[in-house]
């Protein structure tokens, strides 16, 4: 074997599967896989690609809920050093042609359950892609028969570190989606990094509820666990009580959630029923996760949990061990093993200064995992990612301790009467508030302020007002009164994308809908 594949996806599940060939693989539904298993159906899935003419560099978009088909095509793209183009499920057929065109996609692996929106593509483009679902819905390739053609020991060249892993498409809260490449070397360093920072073993059993097309799901959630050989448990979607019963029924011992997940079990009416307690550990990110949430997750979920913060970019750049889960509330850690941070005044400087202790700044990062750019966006590449340098648009400050706090994103701080306020700082006092489930806080345009700070609120009790919210404000003595809430609107859920994150800008767009309707 060259030695620059070994530094490949590809190696990491062959070795595994040599190494670990009994062990369980796989759960999905009622089907069940060992190593052994998953090594020859996805071994198959490829030979049956080659055949029909998939090359190294070709792009195959997989629009799957998180099922078997979903990892077989995952990984035979893989080995022939395809590009793997995960994306979500949710997404309209409008917003899959684009991507299937902006990738330049060769086959088009998708759920028998979306099969009616793949049917709206467009004819001709539908005619120049390879199909593969679990039926042959819209003239697609069943799963089962590409498997059974497969295995006629047509071998080709593994993939190197340098090539190609997967595009994997930005949720677009800033405009059109943009594919966001990921090498080999990303991927094998994200994968070993979590190993080495989870401290993860062939014994672990992971439980999947982050969507297998996000970052948090694959490369920072399976691939780690596959790659030491641990059993990953498939759910197609998320549901609080499913995931519940599920921990208990499987002896889950490691569980990714994003935080509003994690908060929806913490208050389903169920949660004391279940036993919880093969749990090893709660790692969660995709938003810095509220302090009054932390101190509930280990008082009664878990009493190890990980607080990381990373970006499609970039993931796993920041960690909170357990160890300081609680003496360092509201921060997400520090710089993991391969990750190099900086905070900086101004990200366009053409010398960069770094910040002070407790000055926020804009964090920039530099590491293995670090995306090499956007696909087919040269302009943007550049503007991100200068001298090795990845510029996040994330605001944090860093204290004495060395310990990172998120303070928001740079587009979302709230300059109201000359003063700048920080979104992240009077969200984690209104978590504090009795009656607050949720809540993300925006500034909303006011003729004499310039912005007011305004709370969006989903409350846990029903008797909740913003007269009590305001008084718990005046009183608690955590946060200077300039900063609080001049307004306090109410809603049912908050919007987010897959990875957790609050989308206000939805929030804004939404609450000007209302006033002009009022």
């Amino acid at each position: 074997m060259n030695p620059d594949t070994s530094f490949s996806v590809a190696s990491l599940l062959l070795r595994t599967v040599e190494r670990h060939p009994g062990e369980l693989a796989l759960v999905a539904g009622e089907g069940r896989l060992t190593y052994a298993d998953l090594g020859a159906r996805v071994t198959a899935l490829a030979d049956a690609w080659f055949a029909a003419g998939v090359r190294s560099g070709d792009r195959v978009v997989i629009y799957s809920h998180t099922t078997e088909l979903a990892v077989l095509a995952y990984f035979a793209s893989q080995l022939l050093g395809a590009v793997a183009v995960p994306i979500n499920f949710r997404l309209a057929p409008g917003e899959v042609e684009y991507i299937v065109r902006d990738a330049g996609a060769r086959v088009l692996v998708f759920g028998a359950r979306l099969a009616a929106n793949v049917e709206r593509l467009p004819a001709p483009l539908l005619q120049r892609l390879l199909l593969v679902s679990e039926t042959a819905a819209c003239g697609a390739t069943a799963l089962e028969t590409l498997i059974a053609s497969g295995g006629t020991a047509v071998r080709w060249q593994l993939p190197q570190a340098q090539d190609l892993a997967a595009l994997v498409y930005t949720s677009g809260t800033t405009g059109r989606p943009k594919g966001v490449m990921h090498t080999h070397a990303n991927d094998v360093a994200i994968a070993t990094n979590v190993v080495m920072e989870y401290s993860l073993v062939p014994t672990d059993r992971a439980l999947h509820i982050c969507p297998l097309y996000h970052v948090g799901g694959m490369q920072a959630y399976f691939l780690p666990h596959l790659a030491v050989g641990a059993a990953n448990v498939l759910h197609e979607s998320y549901a609080a009580e499913a995931t519940l019963a599920a921990i208990e029924a499987e002896r889950i011992s490691t569980l990714f959630a994003v935080p509003t997940q994690i908060v929806e079990m913490l208050h389903h009416p169920r949660f004391a029923g279940f036993d919880l307690r093969s749990l090893r550990m709660i790692t969660t990110g995709g938003a810095a996760i509220a302090e009054a949430t932390m101190e509930r997750v280990v008082r009664e979920f878990c009493p190890q949990i990980f607080n990381g913060y990373g970006m499609t970019e970039a993931s796993l750049t920041l960690l909170l061990h357990p160890r300081h889960a609680l003496e360092r509330l509201g921060s997400v850690g520090k710089p993991t093993l391969i990750s190099r941070c900086r905070l900086v005044r101004d990200v366009d400087a053409a010398v960069l200064e770094d910040t002070a202790p407790d000055e926020v700044g804009q964090l920039i990062v530099q590491g293995p995992q670090v995306t090499r750019g956007y696909w087919n966006l040269p302009e943007e590449s550049a503007r991100r990612l200068k001298n090795g340098w990845l510029r996040t648009g994330d605001l944090f400050r860093r204290d004495t301790d060395g310990f990172f706090h998120f303070c928001g994103r740079a587009d979302d701080m709230i300059v109201s009467g000359g003063e700048n306020i920080y979104p992240r700082e009077v969200e984690e006092v209104l978590h504090r508030c009795a009656g607050v489930k949720e809540a993300a806080v925006v500034g909303l345009p006011d003729p004499k302020w310039g912005a007011v700070v305004t709370a969006f609120v989903v409350r846990s009790d029903g008797a909740l007002t913003a007269e009590s919210i305001d008084r718990f404000f005046k009183t608690s003595g955590l946060i200077a009164a300039f900063k609080r809430p001049k307004r306090v609107i109410f809603v049912d859920a908050l919007p987010t994308n897959p990875s957790g994150k609050v989308l206000k800008r939805e929030l804004v767009a939404h609450h000007a809908t209302q006033e002009q309707a009022a």
